[in-house]
Order: structure tokens, then sequence, then C-alpha cells
């Protein structure tokens, strides 16, 4: 019988039955920003084999140990020398050996400070990734909410089959379901997922701000070229000189790409000065993919624009001729740069910035196909993992997910890991809370953990903060304020910065402080002691 469901529902079926099936990714690599992250991750990944990544998938968690920062171009190949070396010592094989032998390789970047996403970070002792969602996982026989890199893992692992001797790059903190077919023959030394249309109209472009993104532009033939952020009149202007083609689609980069072995060797070969000596910082839109596909003169118009002088731009653009120029001819016939196209309906949710992390979790409430795609895709779907007294009145749109919980009113609400007597909620999102009475209105309250009253009113946020070995604060601010903006200041009710709890956070294990919160969390009810 023929399936027709959306292909947003099947893909999450894929999604969901690979990794206890023995598919996706042969191996994983996850880049992070210090050395106890890596360890937090090698140790929590290896313990979510089959319900994350395959059973006998590659777990390899490196360290982005690169002063200044690599940019997410130096970055990968970094990482990808570190997982090579790490992979020897672990499993006695070689990661780039692997990619030779057609085995489907994925990194993640999560590396960087997250201001956009504060207060959670520094909730979770820096470790970004590890901001959970409303979903369970069975870590060591016991169920833990899922974190946003977790479900970027097992988001992603769909696209292994037909990336077999590629390395792909994927981003640690957004999730999209395609709602077309995933399956595909790779037929370009790199392609990239992005969302294509035809050429729009000047008033579409406008409408759906498209000169806000980098965007790839499709040829007839099916190769593509990146640009950087351009308006309406650049964009005709590139089509009319041929510098871009538009016939095969133009639309919205989504970032993540894949590349074959060939050019992973070809580039890891061309920066081998800096990536011994831990020094530049390149990124792959601007530093590999435009000089790749765009000529000299339109290349370094751009960079001019960017503030880099020719001379800089034109010897960049030699380094990645000769990468071009060297990559086999007879590699399985590949083009060079192309796309993958994950639809225009495509369910997209970004989880690396505050507004987005509650508006997503606030999703799950509706009634649509894709709010019960969310659902379901996390887990949240059921309710059996909670333990609610009888005194509880419960809604029936609120989402609850492993949840301790006596009495009192929820409703309009997602509700992850809370331990309560009483919680008292409406159009709030509660995630890893313990207190005897929890009472919140249009609010966010994370890993907020107290013997006493906890209360939160409209627009407000609460994240606890754990600094072992003994030590617990809780930072405050509001929906409507930028955690980038406010990173250097030390808000209201705060004994700390986000700056200088970046700081306190260097050398915090995130393995101690989960433990340390899960105490608090614990104890903090009345109807657990003991």
């Amino acid at each position: 019988m023929t399936d027709t469901r959306p292909w947003t529902e099947k893909n999450i079926d894929s999604m969901l039955s690979l990794a206890a099936e023995g598919g996706g990714m042969d191996a994983v690599v996850v880049v992070t920003g210090s050395a106890v992250q890596e360890a937090f991750w090698q140790a929590r990944l290896e313990a979510g084999r089959g319900q994350i990544c395959g059973p006998d998938a590659l777990v390899l968690a490196v360290e982005e140990d690169w002063p200044g920062g690599a940019g997410n171009g130096l970055g990968t190949l970094y990482a990808l020398s570190k997982a090579d070396a790490k992979a020897r010592a672990l499993y006695g094989v070689g990661l780039l050996d692997e990619l030779g032998t057609h085995r489907a390789v994925a990194l993640y970047h999560t590396a960087g400070k997250g201001q956009r996403l504060a207060p959670l970070p520094g909730s979770e002792s820096n470790n970004k990734p590890a901001v959970k969602l409303p979903g369970a996982l069975d870590i060591g026989g016991r169920l833990t909410p899922i974190t946003v890199l977790e479900a970027a893992i097992r988001q992603t692992a769909i696209y292994a089959p037909s990336r077999r001797g590629r390395l792909s790059v994927f981003w640690g903190d957004q999730i999209f379901i395609p709602d077309l077919p995933v399956a595909y023959a790779a037929s370009h030394h790199v392609d990239i997922l992005c969302s294509l249309r035809g050429m729009p109209t000047r008033a579409q472009w406008a409408a759906e701000g498209m000169d806000r993104y980098g965007l790839i532009a499709v040829r007839a033939d099916g190769e593509a070229s990146q640009v950087e952020k351009i308006d309406y009149d650049m964009a005709e202007r590139l089509i009319r000189s041929e510098v871009i083609g538009v016939e095969g689609g133009i639309g919205v980069s989504y970032g993540s790409f894949s590349m074959s072995s060939a050019l992973t060797q070809a580039l890891l070969t061309e920066f081998a000065p800096e990536l011994r000596a831990k020094s530049g910082k390149l990124d792959t839109d601007p530093h590999f993919w435009m000089p790749l596909t765009l000529d000299a003169r339109t290349y370094c118009a751009t960079m001019a624009g960017k503030g880099v002088p020719e001379t800089k731009a034109v010897a960049h653009y030699g380094r990645m001729e000769r990468v071009k120029n060297g990559l086999p001819r007879s590699d399985g016939c590949l083009g060079l740069f192309g796309a993958v196209d994950v639809g225009r309906t495509a369910w997209w949710w970004d989880y690396g910035v505050l507004g987005g992390y509650v508006a997503n979790n606030r999703l799950m409430l509706e009634g649509h196909a894709e709010a019960r795609g969310l659902r379901r895709f996390l887990g949240a779907a059921a309710r059996e993992t909670n333990a609610c007294g009888p005194a509880l009145q419960l809604d029936s749109e609120s989402v609850l997910v492993n949840c301790t919980i006596t009495s009192g009113t929820i409703q309009r609400s997602v509700l992850v890991d809370v331990i309560a007597d009483s919680v008292c909620a409406q159009d709030s999102v509660i995630v890893a809370c313990g207190a005897p009475s929890i009472r919140a209105e249009g609010a966010l309250l994370y890993n907020v953990c107290k013997r006493e009253s906890v209360s939160a009113g409209q627009g407000e946020v609460q994240a606890g903060v754990c600094l072992p070995p003994g030590r617990f604060l809780t930072l405050h601010t509001r929906l409507d304020r930028n955690g980038r903006e406010d990173w250097e200041t030390c808000l209201t009710g705060n004994a700390l910065s986000y700056a200088e709890l970046h700081q306190q956070n260097a050398s915090v294990d995130p393995a101690a402080a989960a433990a340390m919160a899960e105490g608090i969390r614990n104890a903090s009810c009345p109807q657990n002691d003991g």
C-alpha cells in the first residue's frame, strides 16, 4: 500500500528508527569548547548508543583548543585531524581511512559561548549543546532529558545512507525536518543543504528577507554558487553577468554541508601549516565556498566589502584554486559544488536563541501537523513517564515528560523533569526544576531547584546554576532581553554577569554540576526526602 503521508512525517519515522536498527552515521564527531566538555560528551554519547547513534558508531568528542577560535572552516579541519588521532587511540582505526572506505562521518559544531541563548548555557556549565529539550532518553537506566545536540544527531542521521565516503558537517543547535525525500546520489565534491525556489520577484525577495541570509544559486547543469547576503538588485546584476545562474533555483543556505573524501584531504593538505600552528581563522562560506564557486573579480570585490585587502583576497583565492585544480578528475565524475534541497515547507527549529528556545517549546502545545511532528520527534507525545497525583488538574494541551507532581493546575505549559508537591503553571516552560511549590505564568524556569517556593511572572526567565562543590545561584532575566547585549552586565537580582559566570564555569565539570543539581532537585520537595 502506498504511503501517502507528507515527507515530514515519513522522515521523522526514519529518524526515530535509524539508531535502534543500527543505521545512521558510522562515526559521530562532536566539537566542544573545553576538555571537560569533551569528556562529558564522550561519555554521554557512548551511553546513548542505540538511541541517538547506532550501537557500533564511533563516538569521538574533541576540544577546539585553538586560541581565538578557528572559524567553522579551519575548525572543521582541525577537529577532523584531532578526531582521526583519537579514533586510532580508542578504536584502532583512522577516521580519514574510514572516509576513504565509504563510511559516513558526521561532525557537529557546538563550540561558542551561546550568548544569544543566555542564561541557559551558563546554567549548563558553559555546555551549550547540553541545553535540555522536552523529551527523554534512557541513560544508564535512568530517564534523562534529551539535549539539543542529541536531537540534532538524531535528526541528521537520516542523511547517512546517501553520504558514504563523505564528511557531513552540521550545527548542534538547530533541527530541521525536510519535506522532500532525503535519499540522493551525491554528485558533487561539496553539497550544501538549502531551501530552493524559483527566482523570486522583488517583493517576494523583501518579504522573505532573503537579503539577510547566505544564498545558494543553482545553474541548469546542477552546479551551484554561494553568495553572501545580497539585495535583489545585486542578485539581478550577478545573473545578468552570468556570475551565477538560477535556472535550477535559488534559496537560503542552511549552512550544513557534506564533502567528498578527496576534497576533505585536499583542504587538510592545503591548510596544514595553519593546522599545525593553530593560527588563523577561516569560515566555510567566505573562505571555502565563495572562492571555489565565484570568479576572482567577484570574490575580491565581495571581500573588499568586508574590509579584506585585495592582496589578501587574491592570495587566498589562489590557494583555493590550487585545491580545486588538485581534485581528481576521475573521482566518480563529481561536479564541484551542488545543492541538496530540503523543501520549501521544511520544518526548522532553531534552539540557539532564547526566544527561539521558548517559542519552539511552546510550539508543542499546538494542534497542527508541525506541533505533532515536534512532539513525536522528541518523544514527548505520551504521558506514561509521569507520576502525577489525582489532585493535579492537567489540560489536554500541556506537555509533561518525566514529571513527579502531586497537585496543582497546569494549562498550556511544557514541563520536563519537574519534581514538586504543587505546580500552578500557565503558558510557561519549566525544565529540570524542583521545589515544594512552583508558580509560573508566561515564564521560563530552567534548572531552578530550591527548598522554598518558586514563582515567576509574565516574561520572566530564571535559570539555576550549580558551581561545585556546593554553591547554587539563580540568574534572572526577561524574554525580551538580549543575552549578547547583556553579556557584560550584571542584571538586577543576579550575583554575576553572564561573562563572569562564563569565566567561573571554565573549569567546572558539567557531569559534576549535573549531579549536584539532581541532588538539590530531588531533595527540594518534601515528598522525595529520604
